[in-house]
């Protein structure tokens, strides 16, 4: 049996819950010294805990320099236990209701109230157990959608844990398409499929945004969710509006409110203009439409 390889943590433990754009830095000044990053509140809340985590050792003087812009920050290096750390930091997560969803871990299957939807979502080396403030708001968004709309063809562009695709087939009952480029991810959304019972209904590919063969030839769609990051969503908006239908509905999140002007004029540049917003702290979600061209001649 080949040996499990050495995996080694850069830890910083805050004793106060950070604001979500300073805790945005701080994961990305992190990230690069690892393959996975956990961040989680601790403490009840009144702190906070992040970790990356990578097969090789980094060294102190890169992490030092890298924290330098958050003074007084220090972080703890070194060797990662022989243990499912994945599993333990995710003991601590209580479910969460969201509308008529009771997203929980494995350690509270079978604990869901009565009259909600349960939703078991494993995050593993995937992003979205609806705790974040961008999960949440696309959750806030298709409910709000679904009370005026009647989606036929929904996709998930970067769909992480899956459970935006998985809230979007309980709300229109219809095949949803998901993808995303990180190969751990879809292995994740896959099992999260599994578990919630949900492996027919939604359909995960590998996809570098919608770049795969599965997605451009199930398209147009009617209500595309993308809850990535600003710079690629603006990226990606030209692929968007070919793959959005007229009158479709796009909910875009993973931006920050000072960079919602930015995001939607690369939207409004290939023909969609903004629906409605919903804001949460820091934390912005867009909610697009693309209107039916005008026949020339025709008011």
């Amino acid at each position: 049996m080949q040996a499990k390889p050495k995996l080694y943590a850069v830890s910083v433990d805050l004793d106060f819950k950070p604001e979500p754009g300073w805790r945005l830095a701080l994961e990305e000044v992190l990230e690069p010294f690892g393959a996975a990053l956990v961040s989680f509140e601790t403490d009840g809340g009144r702190g906070w805990h992040l970790e990356v985590i990578g097969e090789e050792k980094p060294k102190a003087a890169a992490v030092k320099a890298a924290l330098r812009p958050f003074a007084g920050l220090r972080a703890i290096i070194g060797p990662v236990p022989d243990k499912d750390w994945l599993a333990e930091s995710r003991k601590g997560l209580a479910p969460l209701k969201m509308g008529p969803f009771f997203v929980h871990g494995e350690h509270d299957r079978g604990k869901a109230p009565k009259n909600v939807i349960p939703l078991e979502i494993d995050a593993g080396m995937a992003f979205g157990t609806g705790r974040h403030e961008t999960t949440s708001g696309c959750v806030k968004a298709l409910i709000r959608l679904a009370k005026a709309h009647r989606f036929k063809r929904p996709l998930d562009i970067g769909t992480g844990t899956g459970i935006l695709a998985f809230i979007a087939w309980h709300l229109f009952q219809m095949p949803v398409m998901a993808g995303d480029n990180d190969r751990d991810a879809v292995r994740v959304a896959r099992e999260n499929a599994a578990i919630n019972g949900l492996k027919k209904q939604v359909r995960i590919v590998t996809s570098d945004g919608y770049r795969a063969a599965a997605i451009r030839e199930n398209g147009p769609y009617d209500l595309i969710t993308a809850n990535i990051l600003a710079n690629p969503l603006i990226s990606l908006a030209p692929d968007l509006a070919r793959n959005l239908a007229r009158n479709g509905r796009a909910v875009l999140s993973g931006l920050l409110t000072a960079q919602e002007k930015e995001v939607l004029a690369a939207h409004q540049a290939v023909g969609l203009e903004l629906d409605f917003r919903l804001r949460q702290n820091d934390w912005s979600v867009l909610v697009l439409k693309k209107v039916a061209k005008r026949v020339a001649g025709k008011k």
